[in-house]
């Protein structure tokens, strides 16, 4: 027989305590009963301005609680833009360990718009409201972490600069598809544009430079070759798009309508390459048959409310490529090289996105510069700034009368 042991009362306390840690638990194994949401406070983020189309520099940071005060943890919350177009960025978030969840909200792009977003999780809701400023001419606004630029202006005139970034950040991948080459320097050619263009008409124009290398995101593309899946690749997207819009609101605003240039660089040969949406093929024909396709163009409305043919409009005397010629800079299509006779950048996403071939009342075209003694040093880069000045007060004179 074997000696019946005794355990001191100490021993089956200790068991009791433990019982919860032992492998498979003393439990009965009934599952955990979901907190219940029972308040949806807003805990920063509420009453802020910032400029048209720009973020709000804190972001919104909602709490979700129980009927005891403690965190609702892992509960889907839905953010919903009310009143001023702005948007947000990233799907709807779920809560944190905290019961909390922080959304990014952008203005819309019109000024002087009252901004309101609502956050909703377990038939519970909560509202922020903002204001957005109208942009003051001259001054630089940032985006996320820097990555995109708006200098705005007051002419009717907005330059978009997609490839001439140079940061690369170590926790955005190289994309792994697409065209990686950096347009060399366009992005000191746009200040200096800027600058050159309110020297010579007092006014400055609408600018706008994405800084990330072009490896990590290439905004002259739609959103999936763009970004490919980066979050944040993909705000700054968001963001570049999104103040180009906001420039565009404001020229409609101020003159009713406007000229676009996407701005670009290549190293095939010396002459510039002004893309308006139509192709080498396209512009292989007589003048009579290029008239018929003005409205396949990035000039569209341009065209229709011109005085000469279309023809005129992108290849005659008066047409930017003849006074790109003028100022000594070889352009096609122009008086002087009809249409190109190899490889042809003929305008991008931004032209097609930006322009009015799909209507609208700000045309526009794509810019392919050269590189040798226009863009290899700061002397022929502030050469062709100046020039580009004269160029476009002459062209904006005849078209949108100054």
């Amino acid at each position: 027989m074997h000696p019946t042991t005794t355990w001191p009362v100490w021993r089956w306390s200790l068991l009791l305590i433990l019982c919860p840690f032992l492998l498979g638990g003393c439990d009965d194994g009934a599952p955990t009963t979901p907190a219940t949401p029972a308040s949806l406070e807003i805990i920063s983020g509420d009453q802020q301005s910032t400029v048209a189309g720009g973020l709000f520099s804190d972001a919104v940071t909602a709490e979700l609680l129980d009927e005891n005060g403690r965190p609702v943890t892992d509960h889907l919350v839905t953010v919903s833009v009310e009143a001023g177009d702005g948007w947000v960025h990233g799907p709807n978030p779920r809560t944190d360990d905290a019961g909390r969840v922080r959304v990014a909200w952008y203005a819309g792009i019109e000024p002087e718009r009252p901004q309101r977003l609502t956050l909703s999780a377990g038939g519970l809701s909560a509202t922020v409201e903002g204001e957005s400023q109208p942009p003051i001419a001259g001054e630089s606004y940032t985006g996320h972490r820097s990555f995109v630029e708006y200098i705005p202006g007051t002419l009717p005139l907005v330059i978009t600069a997609p490839h001439g970034g140079t940061l690369r950040p170590g926790d955005i991948p190289e994309r792994e598809w697409g065209t990686m080459v950096r347009d060399y320097a366009t992005d000191d050619v746009a200040y200096r544009l800027a600058d050159a263009l309110e020297e010579r008409m007092g006014a400055r124009p609408h600018v706008i430079l994405l800084h990330l290398h072009r490896t990590r995101l290439d905004a002259n593309r739609d959103i999936d070759e763009a970004a490919q899946g980066n979050p944040d690749a993909e705000r700054a997207w968001y963001e570049f798009h999104h103040w180009t819009d906001a420039a565009m609101a404001r020229v409609k605003a101020d003159h009713g309508r406007g000229f676009y240039m996407d701005l670009h660089g290549h190293g095939k040969h010396d002459d510039f390459e002004l893309g308006y949406l139509l192709t080498r093929n396209d512009l292989e024909v007589s003048d009579q048959e290029l008239d018929e396709q003005w409205a396949a163009s990035s000039l569209r409305t341009l065209a229709e409310e011109a005085h000469v043919p279309f023809s005129q409009l992108i290849r005659g005397e008066g047409s930017l490529g003849a006074l790109y010629e003028e100022e000594g800079y070889t352009s096609v299509p122009s008086p002087v090289r009809a249409h190109p006779t190899g490889p042809f950048f003929s305008g991008g996403y931004n032209t097609s996105r930006h322009g009015c071939r799909e209507g609208g009342t700000i045309c526009g075209y794509q810019l392919e510069l050269s590189r040798e003694g226009v863009r290899d040093n700061p002397v022929s880069r502030q050469a062709f700034a100046e020039a580009h000045a004269r160029v476009m007060e002459r062209f904006l004179e005849e078209h949108y009368g100054g």
